[in-house]
């Protein structure tokens, strides 16, 4: 062989190489995927502080996509652990659409295992609720879940999460996934308080099985938090227990509250969208709240541009403050809500302080505005 024949096969053969080595570094990054697998024991209640007051950090709608390249998520996920430093909870709610993606390689669950990363290298019990974008991609299908499968995403999120010690999170066992409770208990174990995580589901599905409006909570789910309020009465040597739920989609008293009851709380209201996008039909949620008396605080996500507290009829309904960078369509800076619950307090009022925090940094706008969408 000349020397200009190995030229020419260098020439050829060395950025063929090349090539071959970015793409498989590239392969590899995005489908390397390491995360705690197998079960560990799992927390079912958390212990009340001596003086009294349990610090609830709420985080609402993170919408993390694409955490190895988005910048919008890498800042997202700065906030997140800023926000735990900030306000140092004994316990986090993240109220749904804490993660949702169509794209391949895994993003989406790639994005769960960072976030839940956090709360495990901060030591810090945290309670998830899905939202309507959570569950909407299934990896083992590699296609948008339908009427058919509508659980099969948020069954493989709750499989990642089985490893972490601090994700509380159960499945539960009516419809849905992740309806459960977390019990704060005093210094004999018993239950003083609760906390109420139940499932609020995606897009509704017609006959035909297309999407339209938002579903909500099902009958059964009202059967459900029946029994698991009963449940709790009977934890606590029956006697009457306190809890609060967190959810993604507003219950359908929502509406109402917005329209026509005016707002609590040590912050200013924000409201900026034109109409709740709650669940489309009653199913006697609320009525089964005011009937078993347990559950006087409610709080969601879903509306990125909603923050607020009001007083409806005794029971607060409350938004969190939109939590995500990259939150869709976002118009409101980014915050987290810190909830101080008083467990001996004598009335609603006094029981319930909630206040805001937001970064101490500067941070991108939603992505859509910059490509138009």
């Amino acid at each position: 062989m000349t020397k200009k024949q190995k030229m020419i096969i260098t020439a050829i053969v060395v950025p063929v190489i090349i090539v071959v080595i970015v793409l498989i570094s590239v392969l590899a990054y995005f489908l390397y995927f390491p995360y705690k697998k197998g079960n560990v024991e799992k927390a079912t209640s958390i212990a009340l502080p001596d003086n009294g007051v349990v610090r609830v950090l709420q985080l609402t709608d993170l919408h993390l996509t694409s955490t190895q390249i988005s910048k919008q998520d890498k800042q997202t996920l700065k906030w997140v652990e800023q926000a735990v430093e900030f306000a140092r909870p004994d316990i986090v709610a993240v109220t749904g659409d804490a993660v949702g993606s169509l794209l391949p390689f895994r993003g989406r669950d790639k994005a769960l295992i960072a976030l839940a990363e956090i709360f495990e290298e901060k030591q810090v019990y945290w309670m998830l609720t899905f939202g309507n974008h959570d569950g909407e991609w299934s990896s083992a299908t590699g296609k948008e879940v339908g009427m058919e499968n509508q659980y099969q995403g948020k069954e493989e999120l709750y499989e990642l999460l089985k490893g972490y010690k601090y994700s509380l999170m159960q499945k539960g066992d009516t419809d849905g996934v992740g309806n459960y409770v977390i019990d704060v208990v005093d210094k004999e174990n018993k239950p003083v308080y609760a906390f109420i995580n139940m499932d609020s589901h995606d897009k509704a599905f017609d006959e035909e099985g297309n999407k339209q409006g938002y579903s909500g909570l099902t009958a059964n789910q009202v059967v459900w938090y029946e029994n698991q309020i009963k449940a709790l009465y009977q934890r606590a040597g029956n006697e009457n227990v306190k809890s609060s739920l967190f959810m993604h989609v507003p219950l359908y008293e929502y509406t109402d509250a917005w329209l026509n009851y005016e707002h609590v709380g040590d912050f200013d209201p924000v409201y900026i969208e034109g109409k709740v996008y709650s669940a489309d039909t009653n199913v006697g949620f609320y009525d089964k709240m005011k009937e078993l008396e347990s559950t006087d605080f409610v709080s969601v996500g879903h509306d990125h541009d909603f923050n607020f507290v009001i007083d409806y009829d005794g029971i607060y309904l409350s938004y969190g403050r939109v939590s995500g960078v990259n939150a869709w369509g976002r118009r409101t800076p980014v915050g987290a809500t810190v909830i101080d619950i008083n467990v001996n307090a004598e009335s609603i009022k006094s029981q319930y302080k909630v206040t805001n925090i937001y970064p101490t940094f500067d941070y991108l706008e939603w992505e859509g505005w910059a490509k138009g969408w």
